[in-house]
Parts: C-alpha cells; structure tokens; sequence
C-alpha cells in the first residue's frame, strides 16, 4: 500500500468518525433538549422577534404606516373668556385605525407662557377625516397662539372593515332673533348600517363665507337602532357671526366601531385586530 492510500484512507476513517459522533450527539441534543417557550414574552433561544422567528412561528412582517395628518386647527370664540378649539385630522391608511388617540391643545399667552393645556382621546377608522374638539376652555386672555399633538396611539389593523353608515340629512339653522343672538340648529341623522348602536356622537363646525370655522358643537344620541332616524338639535347662546356659510355646514356623525360596548348586536371580537405601536415603527 503506498503512502496515499494510507493516507486516504486515515482520513476516510477519520470522516466516518466524525459522521458518527455528529450523528450521536444530534440525537442526544434532539432527545434531551428544552422545547422552544414561544410564549415568555421574552426575546430568546434565537428568535427573530419575541416569541416569533427561529424556533417559532415566523415573525408577522410590521407593514408600512402612514402618519396621521393634521390638515387643519382653529380657535372659535365660545362666550365671554371661553373658546373651543378644534383640529381635522386624517388617517391615510386604508386597512389601520386608532383604537385610543391622546391629544392635547396647548395655549399660550403673549409672553410665551402657557395659559392652559386641554387634553383629550378620540378614535379614527381607516382612511376617516374627522375633528377632535376641546369645548368651553377658560382662558385668562385670549391666546396669541395655540398647539395640538398627538400624544399617543396604537394602531390596530382591521381584517374585515365595515364603515358605519350614518347619513345625515334634513339641516336647519334658525336664529332665534333674541338680544343675545342665540342660534339652533337642526339635522335628522340615520342609522343605515346593520348593527343598533348605543351611542352615535355627532359634531358640528360652522364656517363662514371665507371658508374659517366660527363656531362648533357636539350632541350624543343614545340606543339608535338599524335604520332609525333620530333628529339632532345644536344650540348656541352667544351671538354668533351672521355671515355662516349654509352651504358648508358640517356634520359629523360618528359611532365607535372599535368598541364592543357600543354594539347592541356584537361585532368583532378582541382577536379581530393586530396592534402595532409607534415603538413598533421606529
């Protein structure tokens, strides 16, 4: 046997060696290992996420998220040292809304200090334009300038999406011709969606002929069933300006889909949705 051949063959018999321990030491490892704890809440044992990717299931892909847009805001005298302030917000998202969305308007005086901060949480449905309001503020002076943000959110993903369908109709503005200059306003709103609501919010933002909001308001119906008419009645007991735009009222009706509570026939369920928060996004 000449030199190569024992050296081949060393080298066969060191690889049948080392075949034999991998497959020794595989099957121990398979047998006596821990099984993967994908519900730790932990980020471990090599997985991509917590509790997902590696061992796991695979991790859900965080999809790409628009932020929501701030397309307006206005301050609206609301009597003697009181204002209402208001911002019309949009969610460009077609299949993600907001369960809960803090917010705060910050007012602030002619020195640069804050006269007062009035916080507040909303909703927002896909692709929904609507107003978050703050009514009735107290405020020392008028403020020379005023902020709103968004302090925080979570946005939940809709797999199945029904808007509801509330239809307004039936406007009416009446001044009421007294000293003080009282204003009324009546609409009929319809529940046309297949579910009975227990409370449907309905704002309002009147503008004048420039195209500025001049005053707002809110009114609450409560146990409106499918396709029910309900008449809304908005008052106002300060004088307000006479040049209101009747072609550019605004209503608002909104009812609270991510809530079951507000379902008097359920609707969904807590599995229905997959939250993401703004860590998620960074």
């Amino acid at each position: 046997m000449t030199d190569n051949q024992r050296i081949i063959k060393r080298l066969i018999i060191i690889f049948i060696y080392i075949l034999i321990f991998s497959s020794v030491s595989a099957g121990l490892y398979l047998l006596f290992r821990t099984p993967p704890t994908c519900a730790d809440g932990k980020r471990n044992q090599g997985e991509e996420g917590v509790d997902c990717g590696g061992p796991c299931a695979k991790c859900e892909k965080i999809p790409e998220i628009e932020n929501i847009q701030v397309l307006e805001k206005a301050l609206v005298p609301a009597g003697q040292g009181k204002y209402d302030a208001l911002a019309k917000i949009k969610n460009p998202n077609a299949l993600f809304g907001v369960v809960k969305l803090d917010y705060s308007f910050d007012f602030f005086g002619v020195d640069g200090k804050i006269l007062e901060k009035k916080s507040g949480s909303t909703f927002i449905l896909p692709a929904e334009i609507k107003y978050a309001i703050a009514f009735n503020i107290s405020l020392p002076e008028k403020p020379k300038s005023f902020f709103f943000r968004i302090e925080s959110f979570r946005w939940q993903k809709f797999l199945e999406f029904q808007e509801p369908d509330i239809a307004v109709f039936g406007k009416e503005l009446n001044f009421s011709g007294s000293e003080n200059g009282a204003v009324q306003l009546k609409a009929r709103i319809q529940n046309r969606s297949n579910f009975d609501f227990k409370k449907i919010a309905t704002k309002v933002v009147l503008r004048n002929l420039k195209g500025l909001p001049i005053a707002t308001n809110q009114t609450d119906n409560n146990d409106i069933r499918a396709n029910e008419e309900r008449e809304v009645i908005f008052n106002w007991n300060t004088m307000l300006p006479k040049d209101i735009d009747l072609e550019n009222i605004e209503i608002e009706p909104e009812a609270d889909v991510f809530s079951n509570d507000n379902f008097m026939k359920k609707f969904g369920s807590s599995e229905q949705y997959q939250s993401y928060g703004v860590e998620d996004l960074q």
